[in-house]
């Protein structure tokens, strides 16, 4: 079963596939992004060393982990995104939190 999904995005009209759904390593990849920005002294108490930085890694992780593919092309869609005029990048991280979060639903246990 296949977890994709393809969207137009509204300016340049780029196909995107993006995934519905991520893998468990995946999500945690996401989540472990921040660890770049936070410092510890003792191993248990940690402190983000820059909060901007630490959302943009997380956005990052997300979008090179759940965009597939750019008009077909699955290579370097982190940079390729990026070049994207703002109306467009911004469509397609609205699109993946979206689809991401409606799949999550869909399947937990208070929707049963």
């Amino acid at each position: 079963m296949q977890h994709t999904k393809e969207i137009i995005t509204p300016v340049d009209k780029h196909k995107v596939v993006i995934k519905t759904m991520l893998s468990g390593a995946e999500r945690e990849s996401v989540e472990n992004a921040q660890m770049d920005f936070v410092q510890t002294t003792d191993g248990s108490n940690f402190t983000i060393t820059d909060m901007k930085k630490v959302t943009l890694a997380e956005k990052h992780a997300l979008l090179t982990l759940s965009v597939a593919s750019i008009d077909g092309d699955p290579t370097d869609v982190l940079a390729r995104l990026q070049k994207m005029l703002e109306p467009d990048y911004a469509y397609v991280h609205s699109q993946v939190l979206a689809e991401q979060k409606k799949m999550t639903e869909s399947i937990s246990p208070a929707s049963s």
